[in-house]
Protein backbone atom coordinates (compact mmCIF):
# COMPACT_ATOMS: atom_id res chain seq x y z
CA UNK A 1 0.00 0.00 0.00
CA UNK A 2 1.20 3.64 -1.02
CA UNK A 3 1.88 6.19 1.84
CA UNK A 4 2.44 9.79 1.42
CA UNK A 5 5.66 9.18 2.85
CA UNK A 6 7.10 6.50 0.99
CA UNK A 7 5.60 7.91 -2.54
CA UNK A 8 8.50 10.84 -2.35
CA UNK A 9 10.72 7.75 -4.08
CA UNK A 10 8.31 8.73 -7.10
CA UNK A 11 9.79 12.05 -7.52
CA UNK A 12 7.50 15.08 -8.60
CA UNK A 13 4.69 13.28 -9.31
CA UNK A 14 0.80 13.98 -8.45
CA UNK A 15 -0.66 12.29 -5.82
CA UNK A 16 -4.53 11.78 -4.50
CA UNK A 17 -5.45 10.80 -1.19
CA UNK A 18 -8.88 10.56 0.83
CA UNK A 19 -8.93 11.90 4.38
CA UNK A 20 -10.83 9.37 6.04
CA UNK A 21 -12.31 9.29 9.83
CA UNK A 22 -11.05 6.08 11.97
CA UNK A 23 -13.90 6.59 14.06
CA UNK A 24 -17.33 6.83 11.87
CA UNK A 25 -15.31 6.23 8.46
CA UNK A 26 -16.81 8.76 6.40
CA UNK A 27 -14.40 11.11 4.00
CA UNK A 28 -13.83 14.13 5.10
CA UNK A 29 -12.00 15.22 1.62
CA UNK A 30 -9.18 14.82 -1.04
CA UNK A 31 -6.03 16.16 -0.76
CA UNK A 32 -4.39 16.76 -3.87
CA UNK A 33 -0.65 17.25 -3.91
CA UNK A 34 2.76 16.03 -5.30
CA UNK A 35 4.67 13.39 -3.20
CA UNK A 36 8.13 15.25 -3.34
CA UNK A 37 6.43 17.97 -1.33
CA UNK A 38 5.28 18.34 2.52
CA UNK A 39 1.84 17.41 3.15
CA UNK A 40 1.53 21.35 4.37
CA UNK A 41 1.84 21.67 0.74
CA UNK A 42 -1.08 19.95 -0.25
CA UNK A 43 -4.45 21.11 -1.61
CA UNK A 44 -7.65 20.20 0.68
CA UNK A 45 -10.65 18.70 -1.19
CA UNK A 46 -13.67 19.25 0.90
CA UNK A 47 -16.32 16.52 0.24
CA UNK A 48 -18.90 19.02 2.58
CA UNK A 49 -17.92 22.29 3.95
CA UNK A 50 -20.50 22.22 6.31
CA UNK A 51 -18.43 19.37 8.33
CA UNK A 52 -14.71 20.58 7.91
CA UNK A 53 -11.83 18.64 10.09
CA UNK A 54 -10.83 20.63 12.86
CA UNK A 55 -7.78 21.10 14.84
CA UNK A 56 -8.11 19.61 18.51
CA UNK A 57 -5.17 19.89 20.68
CA UNK A 58 -2.75 20.14 17.55
CA UNK A 59 -4.46 17.22 15.90
CA UNK A 60 -6.97 16.83 12.95
CA UNK A 61 -10.25 16.07 13.93
CA UNK A 62 -13.81 15.09 12.03
CA UNK A 63 -16.20 17.40 11.45
CA UNK A 64 -19.13 14.96 12.40
CA UNK A 65 -17.94 12.95 15.45
CA UNK A 66 -14.73 14.24 16.46
CA UNK A 67 -12.61 10.99 15.23
CA UNK A 68 -9.52 10.58 14.37
CA UNK A 69 -8.66 11.35 10.55
CA UNK A 70 -6.01 9.23 8.26
CA UNK A 71 -5.08 9.30 5.18
CA UNK A 72 -6.57 6.64 2.87
CA UNK A 73 -6.58 5.08 -0.75
CA UNK A 74 -3.00 7.12 -1.18
CA UNK A 75 -2.60 6.56 -5.09
CA UNK A 76 -0.81 8.67 -8.04
CA UNK A 77 -2.59 10.77 -10.51
CA UNK A 78 -2.28 9.69 -14.01
CA UNK A 79 -1.35 13.90 -14.82
CA UNK A 80 0.25 16.98 -13.82
CA UNK A 81 -1.34 19.63 -13.11
CA UNK A 82 -0.26 23.13 -11.25
CA UNK A 83 -1.96 22.76 -7.79
CA UNK A 84 -3.93 26.03 -8.19
CA UNK A 85 -5.99 24.59 -10.65
CA UNK A 86 -6.65 21.81 -8.54
CA UNK A 87 -9.02 23.87 -6.36
CA UNK A 88 -9.50 23.46 -2.80
CA UNK A 89 -7.43 25.00 0.31
CA UNK A 90 -3.94 24.61 1.34
CA UNK A 91 -4.23 21.91 3.64
CA UNK A 92 -1.45 23.49 5.97
CA UNK A 93 -4.30 26.18 6.88
CA UNK A 94 -6.59 23.34 6.99
CA UNK A 95 -4.11 21.69 9.67
CA UNK A 96 -4.06 25.41 11.82
CA UNK A 97 -7.87 25.49 11.63
CA UNK A 98 -7.67 28.76 9.97
CA UNK A 99 -10.45 27.90 7.08
CA UNK A 100 -12.64 30.19 4.85
CA UNK A 101 -14.73 28.19 2.97
CA UNK A 102 -16.24 30.67 0.47
CA UNK A 103 -15.51 30.36 -2.91
CA UNK A 104 -13.95 26.64 -2.48
CA UNK A 105 -14.89 24.14 -4.81
CA UNK A 106 -16.08 20.88 -3.41
CA UNK A 107 -14.99 18.99 -6.59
Amino acid sequence: MLSWKNARKMGHRLLSATLRCRQCSRPAGELVGFADLSLGEARFLPLDTGFMPHNLGGELRCGRCAGQLYLDDVEPLGRSVPLDEAGGVPFARVMSGEVEMAGTSAA
